[in-house]
């Protein structure tokens, strides 16, 4: 038999377990909507993985065949026919330029690290940290313009390494969902490349190397015949894998057996991410790679290629993954020993010609750029470097030329899914007249647009997604044949820029097209993803109104019960849904069974239908609360309709959680009690103050600018060479020494205000005495003092010895916080009730009283320990301005909790006196849960948080630093996992523990006592039930919401600049709430457990 111990603990098992079923199917409903949604709204584009296999030799030249009658003057019969000859007869590459190319890829190398930046003030001033520090490129570009290309290298979004190899390699463009990829350990290119193009055509003694960041590796497994890869997430590490380049690719260079070198050096990229771009570290590391480049020309030969790039650029703080100007504008620079043009070297001499004419100034070229009409900018201003070195601007091209320019240059046909255009100036020729039968750049635009007009052909059996621009295609395409006509049959230098003109415009079409739908949508999947989601609201609407009602066993038995029926039936309705529509039967039978439970819960949910046992229980009579509660979440939600909204949401959120509080402050001055018209007025106006505070830390969105000054990091000085000031960020992308400053004086204080906090009710004695001297509070000043040690760390004045050293410390100070949170989890598991017990003395003929000290608050108290130490993990994952903004709210939750607990007793004795005065009589309790305000309240302050942080709906804003808290290397599961707490704890899990917080607080247990009638149940299951359902409606809300008007806007310019991410983030932080709340009902079931045991308390 058990005992009487182990008998009360269950008590409090079968009510919570009930709680916890209940939320776990909410759970399932929202990841089935979500997974249909995203399933269908982020789709992969139609990848053809077929290989450019034409097999014809390059030839020194290439003449026409002669076109069919009609076929100049634009007969499209005769043009068709003309077409299918060429076809025939069309040639798939150049005789090779090169023999060799070495091609090295710096990561994050922004155009503006490698251009010329003249100071000429006030138009232009050079920022020190990264203007001018490495200057062979532009050098070279002035002094051997023949043989030196210099460029704005344009990144298509989104801008993280995977996809740019991919658009380096195949010439086709990214889409949104596989940035994941990028992090995920997945994402090998299948489509054609110039790579394997390369390696199908080389000697079988020739060799394909590479060495660096290994995302190649994992990309393009089995195409080098050496590789040497080196772990690309460590961005602590700044040297190691730039110190592998440079001793792999030079010894490789020196040998003779090697077709291609492929380097990747990562150390700018690092800097950027650890320090910013305008940081002490960064000329150091520019210096390391302008020697390096010099170590690269003094040992290039005369048959090989040097290509310098960048994959992407970075932001003000170092961050990229956008589509800003700055992560978009990398830097590209081709160069050889000898002239471009094969035929200048015996004109001039050798590549270093008197002639000052860049390649881009060539007749050819420059008639190409400014006739040609196409929506892709060949020139571009660059915001910071205002002094361009052309008239019409920098020279601009999109990162996918480089795939065809390759190709052609090494001699091997592009491949099959290329979208890019050839660079004309590394084929113009001043002995090659673009009307002769040798003439590189016209034989080069031929061949480029009709492998793209192929890879249209093809892909268009495939997906339906240019079909709506078929006729501006094809109209484009018969044009340039129509002036290929022309020229074939009249020879003339105008006929040929004309022909070479229409192939580019043919070309530039097929990518604007293309580019618009880089994504298609399947709006089956996204339609009944909606759906799930929207029934997912209406049965957690439900499930919270009959909590107001019903005991937790009872309603977790009719939901799953119902939850069972409706997966038989929707189950089968998926698989006729799986055999009638687009989609697998997987997803069919996902989509019936979310649906069929909804429709179940709903029908046995419904108002009036009496299956659920009743339990009366006062419901807060406040109307006005509920509907100010419902008119905020409104307005909320409907943000996401408008992209100027959703971009000021952080400003919008601050103002409706501001306008609460003064709504309650107000309302306040009228509570039944003299010292509640006080006290709570004065509490909502402190945590309206903490709020502010908390709001001061910020980054700003790049469309915030003008109007968003970020106070994040270091400091923010405008420069007079940035155009907009989402750029101006001229100081490093490090923690402020004053906010360290700030975080340790909050470290240590921590402590003492949550003391104060329970010693109105005693509470502060006993487990949180110990706890928060013993544990939170060291760790807390560990958590700051590893931001220190951080700091310390990152400045330029030590040597390496000495650097390294303190990159020891900070790990093992960060170790050593995470070993005592834990220690202290274990003994608040233990312990979690802080209760002690004072024996008073008695007087003289009076009976000795034993005081439990802390009673008042038992809940409360325990809850409040348990959420200090997820907030001291928090604590540690934000960097020292977050840690300012998240203790700010973290007082300002405990300041609602009293709040709500004061303005819920004051209804209660108002609803008292009202009775009284009316002779009424009503059902009563003592206790009721929070109301959907003070729920509201709540996720608005996560909202506050979040952005206080560092942190917008933005990829630039996630803070991958602190996925190396503690660990050196990027270490499965906790990287992810710290990366996850660290955008997503302030947002979603402090708002799920502080919602349970405000359930919990001020509460004590009922006691059985033997002289005394047994005590009814408690009804605190079902008000944290209540209290998580309210927040999940609030969050389900907004993520049907912004999935909703994603879908809407699928085809504004701004999608994925503006409504993927927040739709992203929306639906990431759902799923987030759902286990944190899961997580926060388990504390206080361990609580619950405790209260049992020691009480003989019994839930409902």
């Amino acid at each position: 038999m058990a005992s009487p111990r182990v008998g009360k603990a269950l008590a409090a098992r079968a009510p919570f377990v009930a709680v916890l079923a209940i939320l776990g199917l909410v759970l399932l409903l929202h990841l089935a909507g979500l997974v249909l949604f995203t399933s269908g709204f982020l789709l992969q584009r139609v990848e053809l993985n077929a290989i450019n296999t034409c097999t014809k030799a390059p030839s020194a030249t290439w003449q026409a065949p002669s076109p069919p009658p009609w076929a100049a003057h634009g007969n499209e019969t005769a043009l068709d026919a003309w077409d299918a000859v060429l076809d025939a007869h069309a040639e798939c590459s150049l005789p090779p330029r090169f023999r060799r190319t070495v091609l090295w890829i710096i990561d994050a190398l922004r155009y503006d690290f490698i251009a010329d930046a003249p100071d000429s003030p006030p138009l232009a001033m050079p920022n020190p940290f990264i203007h001018n520090w490495i200057r062979t490129p532009a050098t070279y570009t002035n002094t051997t313009p023949r043989s030196s290309f210099l460029a704005h290298f344009v990144a298509d979004p989104p801008t993280t390494t995977l996809q740019r190899l991919k658009g380096l390699t195949t010439g086709s463009l990214p889409t949104f969902i596989e940035a994941g990829a990028n992090f995920g350990g997945s994402g090998r290119v299948l489509e054609d490349t110039w790579i394997a193009q390369l390696r199908a055509r080389k000697a079988p003694q020739e060799r394909l190397s590479f060495v660096g960041d290994d995302t190649w590796q994992m990309v393009f497994a089995n195409l080098f015949d050496e590789a040497h890869p080196y772990s690309s997430f460590n961005v602590e590490d700044l040297d190691t894998v730039d110190a592998g380049v440079e001793s792999h690719m030079l010894r490789a260079m020196d040998q003779d057996d090697w077709t291609l070198i492929v380097a990747h050096s990562l150390g700018v990229d690092h800097v950027g991410h650890r320090f910013g771009p305008a940081h002490a570290r960064m000329p150091p590391k520019l210096e390391q790679m302008e020697r390096l480049i010099q170590d690269v020309l003094h040992k290039l030969r005369d048959d090989t290629l040097f290509v310098l790039l960048g994959d992407h650029g970075m932001d003000a703080t170092g961050d990229h993954g956008g589509d800003s100007e700055l992560e978009i504008g990398s830097g590209l620079w081709m160069y050889a020993n000898t002239p471009f043009d094969p035929a200048a070297r015996s004109l001039f001499g050798s590549a270093s010609s008197p002639s000052t004419t860049s390649l881009t100034e060539h007749p050819d070229v420059t008639a190409l750029l400014r006739d040609t009409p196409t929506s892709t900018p060949s020139f571009q201003p660059f915001s910071l470097l205002p002094i361009a070195p052309f008239e019409q601007g920098h020279r601009s091209l999109p990162q996918i030329d480089l795939v065809p320019t390759l190709a052609l240059l090494m001699g091997v046909p592009i491949p099959f899914n290329n979208l890019g255009t050839v660079m004309p100036e590394l084929f113009a020729s001043d002995t090659q007249p673009l009307q002769s039968a040798s003439s590189r750049l016209l034989r080069a635009l031929r061949i480029n647009a009709r492998q793209i007009k192929t890879y249209l052909d093809a892909y268009a059996k495939h997906s339906a997604d240019l079909k709506p621009f078929s006729a501006e295609l094809r109209h484009a395409w018969l044009t340039a044949l129509q002036a290929d006509a022309v020229f074939a049959e009249h020879a003339t230098h105008d006929h040929a820029r004309k022909t070479a003109q229409a192939y580019m415009a043919f070309t530039r079409l097929a990518l604007a097209r293309a580019q618009s739908v880089w994504a298609q949508f399947e709006y089956v999947r996204m339609g009944l993803g909606i759906a799930v989601l929207a029934s997912s609201l209406v049965v957690t609407w439900l499930l919270w109104h009959r909590a107001f009602s019903s005991t937790t066993a009872a309603l977790a038995r009719m939901t799953w019960q119902a939850s069972w029926l409706g997966c038989v039936y929707g189950g089968v309705a998926g698989l006729l849904l799986s055999l009638t529509l687009r989609i697998s039967t997987l997803e069919g039978q996902l989509a019936g069974m979310a649906l069929g439970t909804a429709c179940t819960l709903t029908w046995h949910l419904r108002p009036g239908h009496m299956a659920i046992d009743a339990f009366p229980v006062l419901r807060s009579k406040s109307f006005v609360s509920h509907v100010a509660a419902g008119v905020i979440l409104g307005c909320h939600a409907m943000l996401y309709a408008s992209n100027s909204f959703t971009m000021w949401e952080d400003r919008i959120t601050l103002g409706m959680l501001t306008a609460i509080l003064l709504a309650r402050a107000w309302a306040g001055l009228v509570a039944p009690l003299t010292r509640w018209q006080l006290r709570i007025p004065i509490m909502a106006v402190i945590a309206l103050v903490l709020v502010r505070v908390a709001s001061m830390s910020r980054v700003c969105r790049e469309e915030q600018a003008p109007y968003c000054t970020p106070s994040f990091y270091a400091y923010h000085a405008t420069t007079d060479f940035a155009d907009n000031p989402a750029y101006a960020l001229s100081g490093p992308a490090t923690n402020s020494p004053y906010a360290l400053l700030a975080a340790y004086v909050v470290a240590f204080g921590i402590a003492d205000v949550l003391r104060q906090a329970l010693m109105p009710s005693r509470a502060h004695l006993s487990t949180a005495s110990t706890l928060l001297t013993w544990v939170i509070r060291p760790a807390m000043l560990g958590a700051a003092g590893f931001w220190l040690a951080d700091w310390v760390h990152g400045l330029d004045r030590w040597d390496e010895p000495t650097r390294a050293t303190f990159f020891v410390v900070k790990m093992w100070v960060a170790r050593v916080v995470l070993v005592v949170l834990l220690c202290g989890s274990v003994y608040w598991y233990l312990s979690p009730l802080s209760l002690s017990v004072l024996h008073e003395r008695p007087a003289p003929g009076a009976q000795a009283r034993v005081l439990l000290l802390g009673f008042g608050n038992t809940f409360g108290a325990a809850f409040l320990l348990a959420m200090s130490l997820i907030f001291a993990y928090l604590f540690l994952l934000s960097q020292p301005m977050g840690q300012l903004a998240l203790t700010a709210c973290f007082v300002a939750l405990l300041l609602l909790a009293e709040l709500g607990d004061h303005e819920r007793d004051a209804r209660l004795l108002a609803a008292s006196k009202l009775a009284e005065a009316t002779k009424t009589k009503e059902v009563t309790s003592t206790r009721h849960g929070p109301s959907f305000l003070d729920v509201v309240c709540v996720a608005l302050l996560g909202f506050v948080a979040f952005f206080g942080t560092g942190h917008q709906a933005t990829f630039s804003s996630i803070q991958w630093r602190v996925a190396f808290v503690g660990f050196s290397t990027v270490t499965y599961p906790w990287s992810p996992l710290f990366v996850i707490l660290n955008a997503f704890g302030p947002l979603c899990v402090l708002p799920a523990f502080g919602v349970v917080l405000l359930t919990l607080w001020n509460l004590a247990p009922t006691r059985e006592r033997p002289d005394e009638e047994r005590p009814p149940p408690m009804r605190l299951p079902c008000d944290i039930l209540r209290s998580a359902l309210a927040l999940l409606l609030y969050a389900g809300t907004l993520t049907l919401s912004a999935a909703t008007w994603a879908w809407f806007f699928r085809r504004h310019l701004m999608l994925f600049k503006i409504w993927v991410p927040r739709y992203m983030t929306a639906g990431l932080g759902l799923l987030v709430t759902d286990v944190a709340l899961l997580g926060a009902v388990l504390t206080a079931w361990c609580i619950a457990s405790h209260t049992s045991r020691a009480f003989g308390t019994l839930y409902s």
